[in-house]
């Protein structure tokens, strides 16, 4: 039954506190992502009750509300109220914004500093990586491809069809600052085509060619360590909070009348050499100290970290963690030429999907057959989890569990072989031919692992008599209203 967006969308904002309540509205790949005035208006019980809404939670000072693979119509009903046209999704936020999001991320008392700021972590994270993710996954599939061509010898690495599909899906890649600029200047509230023009500074050949220069490279007579900024991360998101201060610093002595002109030449003035001098040495260090210190971690104990990246990759998804990851993974790339974080979870979007196409199985429940039905397929053919897990798994806890552990099997099998990947690739069962040219034959193992392993445990695990009381399955007002 094809479900009514529209009072989806209004049901959704009057739960949330009502229109006047929203801060800021963004969305990821499965979740509305509200940063809200006052979160003790929320009516947490009645957004959970609409038809289409699979979970709401509290993280990462957002009110995320969980949709699931249909998630941009959910966002675009929201989006088409009148009252959307005064939230802050479409624009950057100034820097008076910042300081409120800052306060609102604030808000709860009873968390710790260590908490609050972990929150505000992911948050940005979340913001300035997810706006690009599809190109960028995109990318890398094509990329994977490419590679598979090449090692079945249906392509030649001399050929100019190479050539053209190789600068496809190296592109983004290696353009990266330049996406990051964007989003990045945005969430700090620094003025984002600036962010960006100075992330093109950074990738322009002439800057490039001066990594490798045999004279030393100065700007005003004051040394700069060049580094390679083509494909990292870590510079230009620094570079983009530096700007935003040094923004804000300007706004308080410049006239109003020519701070529009002013204020972009000393961006480029200043903060850029200030990065070339500064910004990039420092997180270029920092991003090789994380990598090392990761890096040595799986070398020292590699079943241990293993196992535990991968059983508990569904819970960092649960809280929204797992985008912590993400600049580091990313760093990875930029300063090994390839990652080995992410490679340990090569196995538990299978496993979830294995486990829910279990319940989908075993469960007599018409309802909860048709929901896991469609978040196992989701799963497996897109890659999206998020359904799986919170409309079927979380709520019972044994088949929960059991599908982690035989997650964390592969991943440590993943950890001891040394499986890595050179390009950020969606994992799905249509990707399966491109995994195999990236990960390599061990990462097939690890997903044959979890798909068997996580279906056999499920299916073991499952009691629904002594679980349906837990599965939610009631018609509510608003599932009837919305039927």
């Amino acid at each position: 039954m094809a479900k009514d967006y529209e009072l989806i969308a209004r049901e959704v904002v009057k739960n949330v506190g009502g229109s006047d309540n929203v801060k800021e509205l963004t969305h990821c790949v499965t979740r509305l992502r509200f940063i809200l005035k006052d979160k003790s208006k929320v009516d947490k019980e009645a957004l959970e009750s609409i038809n289409g809404v699979l979970k709401v939670i509290e993280a990462s000072g957002q009110t995320q509300v969980v949709i699931g693979q249909d998630v941009t119509k959910a966002y675009d009903a929201v989006m088409a109220l009148p009252e959307a046209a005064a939230w802050g999704q479409n624009r950057g936020a100034d820097s008076e914004d910042t300081e409120d999001i800052r306060d609102i991320v604030s808000e709860n008392k009873k968390k710790t500093k260590k908490n609050v700021l972990g929150d505000k972590f992911v948050e940005y994270v979340s913001a300035i990586f997810t706006p690009f993710m599809e190109a960028y996954m995109g990318a890398g599939l094509l990329k994977g491809f490419v590679v598979l061509f090449v090692t079945l010898g249906l392509l030649s690495k001399e050929s100019t069809t190479y050539q053209i599909l190789y600068s496809a899906a190296d592109g983004v890649f290696y353009f990266i600052p330049i996406f990051i600029g964007y989003s990045a200047g945005k969430k700090f509230g620094a003025k984002p085509f600036l962010t960006m023009a100075m992330a093109a500074a950074m990738v322009y050949p002439n800057i490039v060619a001066l990594k490798s220069a045999e004279t030393a490279v100065t700007f005003m007579g004051i040394p700069v360590n060049m580094i390679s900024y083509t494909s990292s991360v870590l510079p230009i998101i620094a570079a983009a909070f530096v700007q935003a201060k040094w923004e804000k610093l300007l706004k308080k002595f410049l006239p109003e009348v020519v701070a529009g002109i002013f204020i972009p030449l000393l961006d480029l003035l200043v903060i850029f050499p200030l990065t070339l001098i500064v910004v990039g040495p420092v997180t270029d260090y920092v991003g090789r100290g994380i990598a090392v210190m990761i890096e040595l971690g799986l070398n020292t104990v590699p079943l241990l970290a293993g196992f535990l990246m991968a059983a508990l990759w569904p819970v960092m998804i649960i809280f929204g963690v797992h985008w912590g990851l993400i600049p580091i993974c990313m760093n990875n790339y930029a300063v090994l030429g390839y990652d080995y974080i992410l490679p340990l979870t090569v196995g538990t979007n299978f496993g979830i999907a294995a486990a829910t196409f279990a319940v989908f199985l075993r469960t007599r429940d018409k309802k909860l057959k048709e929901l896991s039905g469609t978040s196992a397929l989701s799963a497996f053919i897109g890659g999206v989890t998020e359904p799986a897990i919170y409309g079927v798994l979380l709520a019972r806890k044994k088949v929960f569990a059991a599908m982690c552990i035989i997650n964390g099997i592969g991943g440590a099998l993943c950890a001891v072989m040394h499986v890595t990947r050179d390009v950020q690739i969606s994992v799905n069962a249509l990707t399966l031919p491109a995994i195999y040219a990236v990960y390599g034959p061990w990462g097939i193992v690890a997903i044959v692992i979890s798909i068997v392993g996580a279906f056999a445990a499920a299916f073991v695990t499952f009691r629904e008599d002594n679980e349906d009381k837990h599965s939610g399955f009631k018609t509510t007002a608003a599932q009837k209203a919305s039927a």
